[in-house]
């Protein structure tokens, strides 16, 4: 008898229709022109700065919820998994354990065994397979700019639980800020200017997005190039905790496909040990 996967399958479709329904929200809100750049000069125009006007507030909340059925649908594949396994390989006898069968998401083996051996997460699955769960653990599969995907993973579940997810809006992962300085007189040369990044990844309405600054007034000045793009984020833990400010926020949609893959890879992976 072959493994049935069809209630895992059936997690997977869930989570990436609630996926595409977010991206196609957060998309069409794009579509809007939901902000506008403004550009602001001091009293001796000696800093000019930009900032960003929201016109058309996101609904984060809403798409916080939609997020959160997704990973919701992708953590439950996993366990979905183990239950199929262990249905598979008790056949046709229950499976033992029943009410604890679920996928262990920990960070070490002495963790992982406690999971499954003292929690009996894994009921009484084969030692292949269970070998198999264990080389997708958080602590074999390292990112190299994220923490492990699986961990994130475990991360948003548990919050969602209890919290809305943490989505920001996020300036600058793309574009270009730029003066032409061709028309000044004495030319200005690169050490007379500085360009100021913003102060924080996350903004809000009026929050600036970029500054230049001048050591000496320099009037009749303005942004040529202002292309400034905006992205929701989700908010999750560091890869390492005394990273740099905004390497907790992630453009959502590459990381809920990132999440996606993963969880895939890890399904059919596990399940081709399955005999």
């Amino acid at each position: 008898m072959a493994l049935d996967l069809t209630n895992v399958r059936a997690r997977l479709v869930h989570s990436a229709k609630h996926a595409q329904s977010v991206r196609d929200e957060v998309r069409a809100w794009g579509e809007r022109n939901p902000y506008s750049i403004i550009q602001k000069v001091n009293s001796d125009c000696t800093r000019y700065a930009i900032t960003l006007r929201v016109n058309e507030p996101p609904p984060l909340y809403q798409w916080s919820l939609m997020i959160a059925d997704c990973i919701h649908s992708l953590r439950c594949s996993l366990d979905y998994l183990v239950y199929a396994i262990a249905c598979h390989e008790a056949f046709p006898k229950p499976p033992s354990h029943e009410g604890k069968l679920q996928f262990p998401i920990t960070g070490s083996r002495e963790h992982f065994d406690d999971a499954a051996t003292c929690r009996k997460q894994l009921g009484s699955i084969s030692d292949p397979v269970r070998a198999a769960i264990e080389r997708f653990q958080p602590y074999n599969r390292p990112h190299p700019e994220l923490p492990p995907l699986l961990s994130i993973l475990q991360g948003f579940s548990n919050w969602e639980k209890h919290k809305l997810l943490r989505l920001a809006l996020e300036s600058f992962a793309q574009g270009e800020v730029g003066m032409d300085f061709s028309h000044v007189n004495p030319r200005i040369s690169d050490g007379d200017y500085e360009f100021i990044p913003p102060s924080s990844p996350e903004i809000e309405d009026g929050a600036e997005v970029g500054a230049m600054t001048f050591k000496r007034p320099t009037p009749n000045m303005r942004f040529d190039k202002t292309d400034i793009f905006v992205v929701v984020a989700i908010r999750h833990s560091k890869r390492d905790p005394a990273g740099p400010v905004g390497s907790d926020l992630s453009d959502f949609s590459g990381l809920l496909n990132s999440l996606s893959v993963e969880v895939r890879e890890i399904i059919y992976g596990v399940s081709d040990i399955v005999v």
